[in-house]
């Protein structure tokens, strides 16, 4: 959810050009069923990758066929060469993986630049005003960032989150160029569809998922609520237009 929030200002920052732009300028996805895909597509998760990732059935974002690879402790140039040269997409639906987060993230450092650390500066120091430090990991740090290391796991404390969520929420309400992308994120979300809800930790059963979100809680019809799933349980729900937010600590 950071990482699309991320996202969200490169796009009205002008590094990239919006969320029907093709991830097509990125040397390593090209030869992989990722090349050429528009942005939304990752943002909801939708990349037609499930034939393989899946981590319903292989947790920790290890791929079908070989169960001792984590992609999320890979650089992604490693990752594609081994597990997605010459793959095809199959139907585009909602297949949550770890994967797709990290390649977000990577993605906006390939066209941010040297700019990527101001970037986060940026919205991170100034916006949102955050305390303590944050963390964000190398996945691969013996290797050149270019190949794509940044890991998709965003460290900090409880309260500079609760910080990062009410920043979107005010971006929400105050109609900014972020808060417009937050809400067109909304109206192209997805349903789920995959099953039934037991596939998925308590807090992230949801009807439907849109940019990086779950979206459309059980119980809260008709509430635009943005909810963040987090390891071990941890939750965020944003009830973005009641100005509530719902922070569940958990490990």
């Amino acid at each position: 959810s950071v990482t699309s929030y991320i996202l969200g200002h490169a796009i009205c920052g002008g590094y990239i050009e919006g969320i029907d732009s093709k991830i097509n300028d990125w040397p390593i996805i090209q030869n992989s069923l990722y090349y050429n895909q528009k942005i939304i597509n990752f943002l909801n998760m939708s990349t037609g990758d499930q034939k393989y990732i899946n981590e319903f059935t292989h947790p920790h974002g290890t791929p079908i066929v070989d169960s001792s690879y984590s992609f999320e402790d890979s650089n992604i140039q490693r990752t594609i060469k081994f597990y997605f040269e010459n793959s095809n997409h199959s139907k585009k639906i909602y297949n949550y993986n770890g994967f797709i987060t990290q390649l977000i993230i990577n993605y906006v450092q390939f066209k941010t630049g040297n700019n990527f650390e101001k970037l986060l500066d940026e919205i991170f120091k100034d916006k949102v005003k955050i305390k303590y430090s944050m963390s964000i990991d190398s996945s691969d740090p013996s290797v050149s960032e270019n190949l794509g290391t940044v890991h998709p796991m965003i460290r900090a404390t409880r309260y500079d989150y609760l910080r990062i969520a009410k920043a979107i929420m005010d971006d929400y309400q105050n109609d900014t160029c972020v808060g417009k992308y937050l809400k067109e994120i909304h109206k192209r979300r997805i349903p789920k569809n995959y099953g039934g809800d037991k596939y998925e930790p308590e807090f992230n059963r949801t009807k439907s998922y849109g940019g990086q979100f779950h979206m459309d809680y059980p119980g809260l019809k008709d509430r635009v609520v943005f909810g963040f799933g987090g390891r071990s349980g941890q939750a965020i729900l944003i009830d973005v237009e009641n100005s509530r937010i719902v922070v569940i600590n958990s490990i």
